[in-house]
């Protein structure tokens, strides 16, 4: 029976180096579920494999353009389709990323919750500029209680609840729950690597500034010129939003140093509690030595 490998856990905390060895011992394909390392434009600020790393096979890294808003859907029929391609190489996929939504669509399959008319979707990504975040996640509170599990900053989330319970009168929770789903893949192992907090908060900050002296700035200006909406995912990764206050003169490049670190950190912490919640049966691993000997043992 072909096996998938999952590698998931809290940004900064070696997912990528991990599965680059795991790969070299196991034969192995590396593709990406980081909703941010999609996108071609923006290699440095995302963190994408650096061409030293591109001796194993990576597969869903920087190939969709920023200027597109790429749906969990889409990412599901292009992860299919490279799983399928590694398995008739006979060699181990192995998924690596961060981002939640791509996970849960893996490990309880896309919720088949109906399509959103165009006007209601358009209406409210009005709504949410207008009144910006709290407001806007109060308004959606009111209409959806159960929407107070979602984080008032993260906007995708709050446009896709409100959208949601405007369609159909009926909590996203709801429906999710209501709705069957089941997993992508008939036989898979997730593994999450979860190290001391410190430690990654520490890779966090030696990142960023590692970042700054590279072309990140460049990479930025370059974004901006692509006239992208702020509300695009590609322009909410983590760092743009403040880079781009620093070049419009808003904030200093210490400013912008210090919030992206600090907002980053805090988008760890989040992930540290959102893993262990939404994926109690998963494998957690503190350190890269105890998750290596276990994938040794498992794919001997």
């Amino acid at each position: 029976m072909n096996n998938v490998l999952i590698i998931t856990g809290p940004t900064a905390s070696g997912k990528s180096k991990i599965s680059i060895k795991i790969a070299q011992d196991n034969n192995g394909v590396i593709i990406n579920c980081d909703s941010k390392q999609i996108y071609k434009e923006i290699p440095i600020i995302t963190d994408q494999p650096k061409s030293n790393e591109t001796f194993i096979p990576h597969k869903l890294y920087g190939y969709v353009s920023a200027v597109k808003q790429y749906s969990v859907a889409e990412w599901v029929n292009d992860l299919k389709r490279e799983i399928y391609q590694t398995f008739t190489e006979n060699k181990l996929p192995i998924i690596t990323g961060g981002s939640g939504m791509y996970i849960s669509s893996i490990i309880y399959g896309l919720s088949q919750i109906p399509a959103i008319d165009e006007n209601i979707r358009y209406q409210t990504k009005q709504l949410l500029n207008t009144l910006g975040n709290k407001e806007f996640y109060s308004l959606l509170i009111e209409k959806d209680p159960m929407a107070k599990r979602l984080h008032c900053n993260n906007s995708y989330q709050l446009l896709r609840a409100y959208e949601v319970i405007e369609q159909t009168g009926t909590s996203i929770f709801r429906l999710q729950e209501e709705l069957k789903r089941k997993p992508l893949f008939d036989n898979f192992t997730l593994c999450i690597l979860v190290p001391q907090r410190q430690e990654v908060y520490k890779k966090i900050n030696d990142r960023f500034i590692s970042m700054i002296n590279s072309s990140v700035i460049e990479e930025v200006k370059n974004l901006i010129s692509l006239n992208i909406p702020n509300h695009f995912p590609a322009m909410k990764a983590h760092g743009i939003p403040e880079i781009i206050q620093y070049l419009t003169n808003k904030i200093s490049i210490e400013q912008a140093i210090e919030t992206t670190q600090r907002n980053t950190r805090h988008y760890a912490k989040r992930q540290y509690t959102w893993f262990k919640n939404q994926f109690p049966n998963a494998l957690f691993y503190e350190s890269q030595d105890q998750l290596l000997k276990f994938i040794s043992k498992k794919f001997k």
